[in-house]
């Protein structure tokens, strides 16, 4: 049997893919099944695992569902700092790049497995101060990314805001939330009806004066 560094570093390379694994499964079952009402054996199921690979990474389900979301999170922030200057310069209005960062960040898929998980999330908030708090950084943090991809958008088109910018950015993204539970609720011909987040933009904003003024919140 071997021993030694090389066998440590290859259980370690094994666990982390058994966590990633359980991350990226996790999703469709939460959405399916409710926190509550998903089963360790069925999250093991979509995962292809034992409950003893589960109970090595996490401690319960909100552990897991935590910890999803927080990876998810992770990858929307980054996924939009690598697109934002390509949609910029792909000669697209101010108003479809703003679009396209709601949609990024709220990942406005067709089945919105994301945001039923978020709003499962959510549910248990409101019965747990931990998880409430943890949820306030994931969207403290999607928020300071709006922020300053509206900001990168508006000095590229020489826009100024009439309010405070992380306050659009709030409109914003609860413009979008709305969208998402009218997508829940009546299909995505409901979403279509609800996207007023061009209309927001355009209500926010006005062209830079003259002088250079800066945009709000930014001087």
């Amino acid at each position: 049997m071997s021993t030694g560094p090389g066998r440590d570093e290859g259980a370690k390379r094994s666990r982390t893919a058994t966590r990633r694994r359980l991350l990226e499964t996790a999703a469709g079952v939460f959405a399916e099944r409710g926190i509550e009402g998903a089963s360790v054996g069925e999250l093991c199921a979509a995962a292809g695992f034992s409950r003893g690979a589960f109970y090595s990474n996490f401690g319960s389900k909100t552990d897991l569902a935590l910890a999803m979301y927080e990876d998810h999170v992770e990858q929307l922030v980054s996924r939009l700092g690598e697109q934002l200057e390509r949609w910029l310069t792909a000669g697209a209005s101010a108003e479809e790049v703003v679009v396209r960062i709601l949609e990024g960040l709220s990942d406005h898929t067709s089945d919105t497995t994301w945001h039923t998980v978020r709003l499962e999330l959510l549910l248990t908030a409101r019965r747990s101060p931990a998880v409430r708090e943890v949820l306030v950084g994931h969207r403290d943090a999607l928020v300071d990314a709006v922020v300053d991809a509206l900001t990168r958008v508006a000095r590229r088109q020489r826009l100024r805001f009439t309010v405070e910018v992380a306050d659009l950015a709030r409109m914003l993204l609860a413009t979008y939330d709305g969208a998402l539970n009218a997508r829940l609720a009546d299909g995505p011909e409901g979403a279509a009806q609800h996207d007023v987040a061009p209309a927001i933009w355009l209500a926010f904003t006005r062209p830079e004066e003259a002088d250079g003024t800066p945009p709000a919140g930014h001087r």
